[in-house]
């Protein structure tokens, strides 16, 4: 009887540290799927911005400037608040996503953060702001934006980092994405822009 209860003993530690085991190993391995789920979504994340930033005050060449816009904006695309601007948690600019020249309501855009999410912007009037991240999987610490101008003749181009500061709700460990964008279609003298750059491009 007692070799029985000795052998019923050791049997139930085995089991129960053949069971904690497991257990451990099953949240390493949700752990891990957590991490690269994240990583795959701050990438994607990432692209979204660079690729749509990228064309900001794009417009079609066949523009020509008109009397209602200053000197150095030659569209519709140029000269308004919501056309660019740039804010530490927040960017605003338009694109001519048809290239007619004209600026339609789906042609004002932008990023923000909000309540540990990125937003985008997707209309001009009324303003629509739609999430693009879900804080129950991915929160956003912080969205940083820094504008660098070259405001010389010979190269007049902006440079735009993004940072991207995030954790998984459940591991509360920050982890950083950065991207450099260069605005293809920017010029810091005809949008008066310089007091938003942090430095200077080079």
């Amino acid at each position: 009887m007692v070799n029985f209860l000795v052998g019923m003993a050791m049997g139930w530690s085995v089991l129960s540290a053949a069971v904690f085991w497991v257990h451990l190993q099953w949240i390493h391995d949700r752990q891990i799927l957590e991490r690269s789920h994240a990583q795959q979504e701050v990438r994607a994340l990432m692209d979204t911005l660079v690729s749509e930033t990228r064309r900001a005050n794009f417009h079609s060449i066949a523009i020509t400037t008109t009397s209602t816009q200053a000197p150095y904006c030659p569209s519709q695309f140029c000269g308004a608040l919501e056309d660019f601007n740039v804010a530490p948690q927040q960017i605003l600019f338009s694109i001519d996503r048809n290239e007619n020249g004209l600026k339609e309501n789906n042609e004002c855009s932008g990023f923000r953060l909000n309540a540990n999410q990125i937003q985008i912007k997707t209309s001009c009037q009324p303003v629509v702001w739609t999430t693009l991240t879900h804080a129950k999987h991915l929160e956003i610490l912080a969205l940083n934006l820094r504008l660098q101008c070259n405001l010389s003749l010979q190269n007049s181009a902006e440079l735009l980092r993004i940072e991207i500061r995030s954790q998984i709700p459940t591991e509360k460990i920050p982890f950083i994405s950065e991207r450099v964008v260069r605005l293809r279609n920017s010029d810091a003298r005809s949008r008066n822009v310089a007091s938003n750059c942090t430095d200077t491009a080079t």
